[in-house]
């Protein structure tokens, strides 16, 4: 069985809207060459033709449950399998993040990182069993995000073996932990970290979010803040002048609800959590809440994480000093998650590959501003980067009601093995795009 060769448009022309852009012709060249080699499109059709297999594995994998923080289980399975599907150097780091490589042929030192997170947002025991529709959708909490992801990496690795695409460069194919929510990409930054002194890394690619479509090549940037104010509290009546620490909290709320972030860079932010107080005829002793603050733009986030504090601290001032006031509060602000923003040029050769390996699988790209993924973790250390849709139609992901449909998924797995053959040249084939 073959896949449709869909030519790419005019070596220096992608049509995009009413404009047209300008490409690398190298980039294109590369592409096309690659697109169109005998090697590559058998890759291209065992993915197609194996998406059963890849189906089973994610199911498999989504029952092994993994909370962020928790994916020990999940990882070791994920370890016999890419090691049961020839990948060399397998490991599974302190962290449980699991790391091979896939041997370059030119021993060059240099590399590009395949991974998708081994993480979900679900706590033990949400996931009951796997249901499948009439229309052939997948339901099950997390069977997209991000257990989707590994499987088709899982399938890559063994296009590439099963079609012998030997690349020049050395891969890594890699499941990290910590991901979502409080995890903060930390997984991410480990594995960085860990491959800073092994390797020369020279892209990533990971596979995160909706669609065949959709890829992220720039980071927003998130800050979570946990605010406690402590007071000395008592008897609603008869301590009636003592300080209140809820009202110390809402007078900080309404002081951060004043300020307005900038609409580009894009900047966000919301008190998202309260609590506190002790007894409904009390004044409160203590009261918490938390804030989330986003941006594209790292310089926009550190400057309303520092309005943020003036407010709070405005808030806390004024329930102090009122008129009559007795009794001491006490402010900390802790820092609970910091995930850096970063961009890169729009007209970037990361960029730019992952446009044409869209259309030479046959979908239209959408490339989206933004974005919270591991992506950020590589901008930030100024390694080029993309994250990639799963490949399919999704629904409810972080609800228990998600759902995933299979048709067509394996356009993912085709866009990957085009990626990657391109960034790290395969044998016989093309050179790595760096030494072309």
């Amino acid at each position: 069985m073959n896949v449709a060769r869909i030519p790419i448009p005019n070596l220096q022309l992608l049509q995009k809207g009413p404009k047209m852009e300008h490409l690398s012709p190298k980039i294109v060249k590369a592409v096309e060459t690659v697109k169109t080699s005998p090697s590559v499109q058998r890759a291209f059709d065992y993915v197609k033709e194996h998406l059963e297999e890849t189906i089973r594995d994610q199911k498999e994998l989504v029952l092994i449950e993994a909370p962020t923080g928790h994916e020990k289980a999940k990882a070791e399975r994920y370890l016999s399998m890419l090691r049961e599907a020839g990948l060399d150097d397998i490991y599974m780091d302190e962290h449980f993040n699991v790391i091979g490589k896939l041997h370059g042929t030119g021993n060059t030192g240099c590399s590009v990182l395949l991974e998708g997170h081994l993480d979900t947002v679900f706590s033990f025991g949400d996931v009951k069993g796997i249901e499948t529709d009439a229309e052939g959708r997948i339901h099950c909490p997390g069977i997209c995000d991000d257990t989707r992801a590994i499987a088709a990496n899982l399938a890559v690795l063994r296009a590439f073996k099963a079609a012998n695409l030997r690349p020049v460069h050395d891969i890594y194919f890699c499941g990290t932990v910590c991901e979502e929510g409080l995890g903060g990409m930390k997984g991410m930054a480990w594995t960085l970290d860990q491959l800073k002194d092994k390797t020369k890394l020279l892209a990533t690619i990971s596979i995160d979010g909706a669609t065949a479509e959709i890829f992220y090549a720039n980071a927003t940037g998130m800050i979570d803040l946990e605010v406690t104010i402590e007071g000395p509290g008592g008897h609603a009546w008869t301590a009636c002048e003592r300080v209140s620490a809820i009202h110390a909290a809402g007078l900080a709320i309404a002081e951060i609800a004043k300020i307005v972030p900038p609409k580009d860079p894009k900047t966000t932010l919301t008190v998202s959590l309260i609590e506190g107080g002790q007894a409904i005829h009390a004044i409160a002793q203590k009261a918490v809440f938390k804030i989330n603050a986003r941006s594209n733009s790292q310089a926009a986030l550190n400057e309303v994480e520092e309005q943020i504090y003036q407010a709070i601290r405005r808030g806390v001032e004024i329930e102090q000093k009122k008129e009559g006031s007795e009794g001491e509060l006490s402010l900390s602000i802790e820092k609970t998650l910091d995930v850096p923003a970063g961009t890169q040029p729009d007209d970037a050769p990361i960029i730019q590959l992952a446009k044409l390996a869209t259309q030479a699988v046959g979908r239209n790209y959408k490339f989206l501003p933004g974005g919270c993924t591991n992506t950020n973790m590589s901008i930030e250390r100024g390694i080029p980067a993309v994250t990639l849709g799963r490949g399919g139609e999704e629904y409810g992901t972080h609800t228990l009601k998600e759902w995933f449909n299979p048709k067509g998924v394996y356009a993912c797995e085709q866009k990957s093995i085009l990626m990657l053959s391109v960034l790290a040249g395969l044998d016989g084939v093309i050179a790595p795009l760096d030494k072309a």
